[in-house]
């Protein structure tokens, strides 16, 4: 991870949704340098991944979440848009957000969460002056390792 990145403000807390589901937010690390809603949206992705977030499950309102991430409510607003346009979540009747999750949508969230890791990767690679038989001949050694 470059250093630059490395500057953040974490959140401490969490939120209970109904059925005892909890959004852990101690866990959430917002970098400086990047737009707060994708890396909410990220957030809540992996807690749909990991099964801390389940199928219509209730998730925070908007302004309860933007308070506890003292953050502004259109944040949230445009992280749950984005998580409602890829069909992770859906409102009803402006009024309540569900979870939509089915073992498709944990595979879309695996691929985007890997493709953005590997993303980062390469480019860190390439601003090192590493070529392609470089990287890949790292990636393998240390795939054994880890």
């Amino acid at each position: 991870m470059k250093k630059d990145v490395l500057t953040h403000w974490c959140i401490t807390g969490i939120i209970q949704l109904g059925g005892g589901i909890v959004i852990k937010l101690q866990d959430i690390e917002f970098h400086q340098k990047a737009a707060v809603y994708p890396q909410l949206a990220d957030y809540i992705k992996k807690g749909i991944l990991l099964g801390e977030i389940v199928d219509g499950e209730d998730m925070p309102s908007r302004r309860e979440l933007a308070l506890r991430l003292s953050i502004n409510p259109n944040t949230v607003q445009k992280a749950y848009k984005l998580l409602e346009d890829e069909g992770f979540i859906r409102t009803i009747s402006n009024i309540r957000s569900i979870a939509v999750v089915t073992q498709d949508t944990k595979e879309r969230i695996r691929c985007q969460l890997i493709e953005q890791q590997v993303k980062t990767f390469i480019t860190d690679c390439k601003s090192c002056g590493m070529n392609f038989q470089q990287t890949i001949a790292i990636m393998t050694t240390l795939w054994d390792k880890i």
